[in-house]
């Protein structure tokens, strides 16, 4: 799906003249997930701003699917001119790799990782019409089941896949991944009932919880997290491994100009720092960054992010796609 980001409807005075005006050929912006999920909620917040600050205009394109490794390939095979740049996340350039039969790219030598935007935690949800209220009512009835639960993620080898593989040998009970093309359909399912319980990152799901469609049995952050007051840890839990958070950001193919990545890095490390940008991200479940990183860090985050989660892959026996 594509969408013209028109700076002057979204975001009343500002105008692409800050920069001198129209510098180039618009932007694609690569969002490998559909609608309504963090990487979409992402791009949406921080692809204004970033269009007025380059001073060029942004099409958000949405390509789900294969756990966001379609967006991400085009993202790849894309000319490495600045015209073409896309959202990263933990799944496409991180863990979903790991589980492929053939990766259709290498997370590490086919990108420019640029920057880091934001971080956002995994939540345990279930329907505000389960049974379970808390998280070890819930792994009493997945070793009780003889089916088991269900529990969705936004793909096969999502962090939040393997979160739910990780808590399921670790808590001896049975539950069966169900993957969707974005947290969007997914959370959707999971209010209709269709399924028992959804593994997603928090971003994207704010307003469900809010508005009292779906209950949060646990979260994945180090500590107790203060935008979700009396939620357990997954470490306070008994779950120390499944402590982790989802992180996003901008890319592009390999080998664009230096000088442009640095120029997009310094643009969203601004943009991030605005308090009306941090306000407007936690309000959907994205954290900026404590630090902000250049271009050379980032690229450090995604490729420690996958050395960590290997070992997990292989434990948990994921059937190569």
């Amino acid at each position: 799906m594509r969408r013209l980001i028109a700076l002057f409807l979204l975001i009343p005075g500002l105008a692409l003249g800050q920069t001198g005006g129209q510098n180039g050929p618009p932007i694609r912006l690569i969002v490998p997930f559909a609608p309504g999920g963090a990487s979409d909620v992402t791009a949406r917040i921080v692809a204004p701003p970033l269009a007025a600050a380059l001073g060029r205009t942004i099409v958000i394109e949405n390509r789900p699917g294969a756990g966001g490794m379609l967006g991400a390939e085009a993202m790849a095979r894309a000319a490495a001119d600045g015209n073409t740049l896309g959202i990263s996340n933990t799944s496409p350039h991180g863990t979903v790799p790991l589980v492929a039969a053939s990766p259709p790219y290498d997370s590490d030598r086919d990108f420019t990782h640029i920057a880091m935007v934001a971080e956002t935690p995994t939540v345990l949800l279930v329907p505000m019409a389960s049974p379970f209220a808390t998280l070890p009512e819930f792994l009493a009835a997945a070793r009780a089941r003889s089916g088991g639960l269900s529990f969705a993620s936004t793909g096969v080898g999502s962090l939040q896949h393997l979160q739910g593989e990780a808590l399921a040998q670790a808590a001896g009970g049975r539950l069966v991944h169900v993957p969707y093309r974005g947290t969007g359909p997914a959370l959707q399912d999971l209010i209709g009932g269709t399924v028992d319980s959804l593994l997603t990152p928090l971003a994207g799901t704010t307003g469900a919880i809010s508005g009292g469609q779906a209950r949060v049995l646990a979260v994945s952050s180090a500590q107790g997290f203060a935008p979700l007051p009396g939620v357990p840890t997954y470490a306070a839990l008994g779950f120390p491994g499944l402590t982790a958070t989802s992180w996003t950001g901008i890319s592009g193919p390999h080998g664009l100009p230096p000088a442009f990545v640095a120029q997009v890095n310094a643009a969203v490390n601004r943009i991030v720092a605005l308090p009306e940008t941090a306000v407007r991200l936690e309000a959907a479940g994205l954290y900026p960054p404590a630090t902000p990183l250049d271009a050379a860090g980032f690229q450090a985050v995604v490729a420690d992010f996958a050395r960590v989660w290997r070992p997990v892959v292989a434990a948990a026996n994921i059937p190569r796609n």
